[in-house]
């Protein structure tokens, strides 16, 4: 399954970049390369008025919206590293401690690489996907499949997509890993996201100019490939409304998201993409999310308030996330997160895995409330496209049972590059 996949996306690439380059053929002998209008590296015509401009614009091969056909055929991806360094009650930890694949050398971790197409077809088309990395080539270059979708978008009011995406249950998890502005997304963003699933949806904004909407049908077993309906349905549901011209600021959206899954916890025979271990659909049959996002010149502030309904173990869960921002200087901005999160049973919260988790001797380090604090620094050199950032987060876990209380502190720093 897995080797046919790979053919066909292959395949799929090979053929977009040989019409690329057919129809790049035809502008050049049809028009003058003055004047022109398709750009793109397999032309020779880089665009953007900076050198950083010009050397992402690279990635783009091909792009003329006067093409009936082809508009646009890219190259997109990131790879994002980052280290840790911990200190709690019971000990220090890092980022080393991992000891799993997604590591350079001891102290690097390889948080996300991906790589994949995206292009733009008869105007209303739009096909892209990426596919997760290995840069260690361990035990092969190829993880799985990230996400690959088809969309039927004629305007904005109405996109129609088929295929597996990531599934953007709250504020945190819509924002890109490209352009969060935490190192880490919050733990009931996380212990609440479904992950990439293959499903239906819709979406649209602009709708009597104000409000915004998604709605999506999709498979709840997680897999490396495509999923499908052996363990259930989620569906997701969004509302928006965008308020900003009433406030008269730059931005300002206030949204509700609904989630329904119909087999909480199912876990397939399917693998992550990056190790053994089997993922499971959340444990959560309904999920609630209230967000509202506002941005006025330098300064910015998304709040969050989050619900779940437990399902056999798993209790109810409940919280909130705080995360202003401000620009300080040009290209430096300063971040800050307050997260609370509580669950009704004792021990039905978890520490977050990929640091915190680390931290020595902690019996289950499970508990029923959470709290964090997170400050950080950001340092954009081009943009969400190559910056670096750090910052240090503070956290308690408080547990009745198991040992699981925690008090300690997480320094991380990290590049993010994406095209």
């Amino acid at each position: 399954m897995r080797k046919q996949i790979i053919k066909t996306t292959i395949a799929l690439g090979l053929v977009s970049w040989a019409q690329a380059e057919e129809l790049s053929m035809i502008d050049i002998s049809t028009e003058s390369v003055a004047t022109s209008s398709a750009t793109g590296l397999l032309l020779g015509k880089l665009t953007g008025e900076t050198t950083m401009d010009r050397m992402w614009s690279a990635f783009t091969l091909y792009k003329n919206d006067n093409n009936p056909i082809l508009q646009e055929f890219a190259v997109q991806g990131r790879l994002q590293l980052q280290g840790a360094d911990g200190h709690a009650d019971t000990g220090h930890f890092d980022a080393s401690q991992r000891n799993d694949e997604s590591m350079w050398g001891d102290d690097l971790d390889i948080r996300r690489a991906r790589l994949g197409l995206k292009s733009k077809w008869f105007n209303n088309y739009k096909l892209e996907g990426q596919i997760d990395i290995d840069p260690n080539l361990q035990p092969d270059l190829y993880h799985g499949i990230y996400d690959l979708y088809l969309t039927y978008a004629p305007s904005d009011t109405f996109n129609l997509s088929v295929g597996k995406t990531k599934v953007k249950f709250s504020r945190e998890q819509e924002i890109s890993s490209k352009e969060i502005l935490t190192i880490e997304r919050g733990l009931l963003s996380n212990m609440l996201f479904p992950g990439e699933l293959t499903g239906v949806w819709a979406s649209g904004k602009g709708i009597a100019e104000y409000w915004l909407y998604e709605a999506g049908f999709y498979g709840n077993e997680r897999n490396r490939e495509f999923t499908d309906r052996d363990g259930g349905m989620i569906f997701l549901g969004k509302v928006g409304y965008d308020y900003s011209s009433a406030l008269g600021i730059d931005s300002a959206v206030a949204s509700v998201h609904f989630m329904h899954n119909t087999e909480p916890s199912f876990q397939g025979n399917n693998t992550s993409t990056a190790s053994t271990t089997r993922l499971k659909s959340p444990n959560f049959s309904d999920s609630f999310a209230i967000t509202n996002d506002i941005s006025q010149g330098r300064f910015g502030l998304v709040t969050e308030a989050l619900f779940a309904d437990g399902q056999g173990s798993q209790s109810d869960v409940m919280g909130f996330t705080i995360i202003p921002s401000y620009f300080i200087y040009d290209g430096l901005q300063l971040v800050g997160r307050f997260q609370v999160a509580t669950s009704d049973d004792a021990n039905d919260l978890s520490l977050p895995s990929r640091y915190e988790g680390l931290a020595p001797s902690m019996g289950d380090k499970k508990g029923d409330s959470y709290m964090s604090t997170y400050l950080g620094l950001s340092y954009y050199i081009y943009g969400h496209k190559l910056k670096l950032m750090g910052g240090i987060e503070y956290s308690t876990l408080e547990g009745n049972t198991g040992g699981g209380d925690y008090d300690g502190y997480t320094a991380m720093g990290g590049l993010r590059f994406s095209f």
